[in-house]
């Protein structure tokens, strides 16, 4: 258990702050006073959910003080229910008058079994709808809400959760982190390494404060340690740790591992009415965009954001908010004002400038095919018959990724040309 989940969490007062940076476009909603003194709340601690094998995991329950009949905000994740956790897990909802009940998943913060990432967020999501159902004080309906891991925890459910589900809100995630292990059929080293050795770390003794921390600069330090990548979790993490291992024995279909943790089939089944909120250099964003264009292709209108923003990047955390607010407005308590005209909003890098779509991709947008050709060329027409591109891989000097995707570091843009200047480079140009 983290040393927050044994503290009480005291009303949180926010000053009304002076020129808030919001990129344009993604103004606080019309109509709705920031909080200068977020309204009281009761908090019920610990309450014990029972599981169909019988484990107990805990979740606290955030009641805003003065309202009747609030909808409930169901938040299920690994990184603790306390502490500087209760803001990222919606705690400042409960002033606009939605109750939140945020659970720790399977085998962290207190609850019961062993964690097993990914493998017991069905299971354990549904139970846990079924006993929110027969609470006195659930009023009959119910939002998902996430980040990351705490997204696809609602994806998990979505499409069974039942006519009580109402709303979706979810932040850099996806339906499935399959594609994310392997991408382009290469095993994502760092994204798996790093991950695995932070939820391996952060059930100790101040783990959820130092692992944040550590666990990419070990997973860097395996990686060039030159060992073979099934000894890596025990180089970064001094000892074999499941989920790693597990990852990389599931890459093909026929080992099973992904067939009750792959959820992108059943994202069409979802009725909830689902806003998305995603980063042009996000680690998760192809794998969101494509549940959006599930949804879309099932007849429903999902809204989606995408701005200038990596996979832990501030600067999405309170359009985070500020979007999954009006979206709970306008599905839990029939205020619709505070949403956008155009479902889709994303960030253009190369004008700076956020750019309004009713859907994506944009109408008349033309999907081309490049090919490669011969000394570096790239065009349009072929393929081309044409002798292989040679390049001289030496071991000993492995090719370094100056930029890219990352889940835990900074993915802020960067110039490749040096890396494109390497022999053992291939850079095919338009």
């Amino acid at each position: 258990m983290a040393p927050w989940d044994r503290l009480p969490v005291p009303p949180i007062r926010l000053p009304r702050p002076k020129g808030l940076p919001w990129p344009a476009g993604l103004s606080w909603p019309a109509g709705l006073p920031w909080p200068w003194g977020l309204a009281p709340y009761t908090v019920e601690r610990d309450l014990p959910v029972t599981m169909p094998d019988g484990v107990v995991l805990l979740a606290d329950r955030y009641v805003p003080a003065g309202v009747e009949r609030p909808p409930t905000i169901l938040v299920r994740t690994p990184y603790g229910r306390r502490g500087p956790a209760a803001l990222a897990n919606g705690l400042l909802f409960v002033p606009f008058g939605f109750q939140l009940v945020v659970q720790s998943a399977r085998g962290t913060s207190g609850s019961g079994g062993e964690f097993d990432p990914l493998g017991s967020e069905r299971t354990d999501g549904l139970a846990t709808v079924e006993w929110l159902k027969r609470q006195p004080w659930f009023h009959g309906s119910f939002a998902a809400f996430g980040p990351s891991y705490l997204g696809y925890a609602a994806w998990a459910i979505a499409a069974e959760a039942g006519p009580e589900l109402k709303a979706m809100s979810l932040q850099i995630t996806a339906s499935t982190f399959r594609d994310a292990a392997y991408v382009g059929g290469s095993f994502a080293l760092e994204s798996t390494l790093t991950w695995t050795d932070l939820t391996h770390r952060q059930q100790r003794r101040l783990g959820m404060l130092t692992a944040p921390l550590t666990s990419r600069r070990r997973a860097l330090r395996a990686a060039r340690s030159g060992r073979p990548l099934a000894e890596m979790d025990v180089v970064a993490g001094g000892e074999p740790m499941r989920f790693y291992q597990d990852l990389l024995a599931g890459h093909g279909a026929a080992s099973g591992y992904w067939d009750t943790r792959d959820f992108s089939a059943t994202v069409g089944e979802v009725s909830a009415p689902a806003t998305l909120l995603g980063g042009w250099y996000d680690v998760f964003l192809p794998w969101m965009i494509k549940d959006y264009l599930a949804l879309r292709a099932a007849g429903h209108v999902p809204y989606l954001t995408i701005g200038p923003w990596w996979h832990t990047d501030a600067r999405h955390g309170l359009p985070a908010i500020r979007e999954s607010l009006a979206w709970f407005r306008a599905h839990l308590q029939g205020d619709p004002s505070g949403l956008r005209r155009d479902p889709v909003r994303v960030y253009v890098t190369g004008a700076r400038e956020w750019r309004h779509y009713r859907d994506w991709p944009p109408p008349g947008t033309r999907r081309t095919r490049w090919h490669l050709h011969a000394g570096g060329g790239l065009g349009e027409d072929g393929p081309r018959d044409a002798p292989p591109s040679p390049y001289r891989f030496d071991p000993a000097r492995p090719t370094p990724a100056l930029g890219g995707p990352t889940l835990l570091g900074s993915s802020r843009p960067v110039d490749n040309r040096p890396l494109e200047r390497r022999p053992d480079v291939l850079v095919f140009t338009s």
